[in-house]
């Protein structure tokens, strides 16, 4: 074991990728193992009058913050023995623990524990996304703005915070500004802007000008970006969310839908698009916010949180026939279309069952979107797991294609004779 870990230049492709894999589960129990012993710990009193914080502060060398979390975590995993076995086994990461303890009760710890051992964090934090908190509603936000003038220089300082809603009307703002204003001022965007997601990092003052010029010279012109919009979607259980933003409150959702400067889209149960707001007239604009709504608005590759480089992709190519409807279509961003196209990456529906939608990568790593909803990982499929029995494979993952070589007729066959 020292020697795969000192010389990892040794390995194949193949057993380096195992032996992270195996290195992060092992990781992963002993992190459970530490963080339930800590709360053990803390339960007995072990860490006199100073408290365990700062026992471990002291003597695992640990941050105080950390420590602190940790506690916390552990504390909080003593009533939810289900969610304390997987994470020792090492089947559930400790982003996922913290992300589920929030939402657990007594009643739903099997539902969400079952949820997350199915899919990729990314997927289910937009699962979870909007879902109930068992001790009421989370306090809001306060909604605050400082605003002071540099008496040196005359220059300006703000400071602020916005809940989750205001936050998402001031994004799609700035949005709408980096695309009406792009290129055409000095201090505006970049040439790189995308119409998807929220500005660049290096575009967000550019942005902010942009948006004092929108504010006084009072444009009419309304821009059709996705990325200028607040996009609000209810699911078939009610539950209002904010793409990219899964900590707003569902009330407090459904009481902004009355302003009108916002897009909804209402889906069933299986995903599909039951209401797409005023604009569904418009069969392009309309298409493409059916695609976002039913991917979350962002690429739709397993585990990939991008929401600014989008690009539409033919599941069946064009030039094979593929038809450009929203069966055929789905939004990959720039980084995972290119990959689609040299090989690296295989997205083919199943032949049996067309509503699984297989994500197949290098090595055999397939992951299964069921009705268009988050890819679900392979182990969870069950029977329903990909066979890897029809359709094109990654490259160098010919020998994965399990075809049964059978003979087009039996006529020479001999056939047994019965006694």
């Amino acid at each position: 074991m020292l020697a795969t870990i000192t010389e990892p230049s040794t390995l194949t492709d193949r057993q380096l990728t195992t032996s992270i894999t195996h290195a992060h589960r092992n990781l992963t129990r002993h992190k459970a193992a530490f963080i339930l012993h800590l709360a053990e710990f803390d339960h007995r009193g072990l860490g006199g009058s100073a408290g365990t914080v700062s026992w471990a502060v002291r003597t695992q060398d640990l941050s105080r913050r950390t420590a602190f979390e940790y506690l916390q975590v552990g504390r909080a995993l003593r009533d939810f023995p289900l969610l304390a076995h997987h994470f020792s086994e090492g089947e559930l990461s400790y982003s996922k623990v913290r992300l589920l303890l929030p939402l657990l009760t007594a009643e739903n710890e099997a539902e969400l524990v079952a949820l997350a051992l199915a899919h990729l964090f990314t997927e289910l934090e937009t699962l979870l996304a909007g879902h109930p908190r068992p001790n009421g509603r989370p306090r809001k936000a306060r909604n605050r703005l400082s605003v002071t003038v540099d008496e040196d220089n005359g220059g300006l300082r703000f400071w602020g915070a916005l809940d989750a809603e205001r936050g998402a009307e001031f994004l799609a703002a700035l949005k709408s500004a980096e695309l009406a204003l792009g290129g055409q001022d000095s201090a505006g965007p970049d040439s790189s802007t995308t119409r998807f997601g929220v500005p660049t990092s290096t575009s967000l003052v550019g942005s902010l000008i942009s948006l004092c010029h929108l504010a006084r010279t009072n444009p009419e012109a309304k821009t059709t970006a996705p990325g200028a919009q607040v996009n609000i979607i209810i699911d078939s259980d009610d539950r209002a969310r904010i793409p990219g933003q899964p900590a707003a409150t569902t009330p407090d959702l459904l009481r902004s839908i009355l302003n009108g400067f916002l897009s909804l889209q209402i889906r069933d149960a299986r995903g599909r698009i039951l209401h797409l707001g005023r604009s569904s007239r418009l069969l392009n604009r309309a298409q493409e916010k059916a695609l976002l709504t039913r991917w979350n608005h962002r690429c739709a590759t397993p585990g990939c949180p991008c929401t600014r480089w989008l690009e539409f992709h033919h599941i069946v190519a064009w030039a094979a026939g593929g038809g450009t409807d929203l069966e055929n279509l789905i939004p990959l961003c720039s980084t995972h279309h290119a990959m689609v196209s040299n090989g690296e990456l295989v997205i083919v529906p199943d032949e049996v069952d067309p509503s699984l939608l297989r994500f197949r990568f290098p090595g055999g790593e397939s992951y299964t979107s069921v009705d268009n909803g988050p890819a679900m990982l392979d182990l969870a499929m069950g029977q329903h797991a990909d066979s890897y029995s029809h359709g094109p494979v990654p490259k160098g993952d010919e020998e994965l294609l399990d075809v049964w070589e059978h003979q087009d007729t039996f006529d020479d066959i001999t056939p047994v004779q019965t006694p």
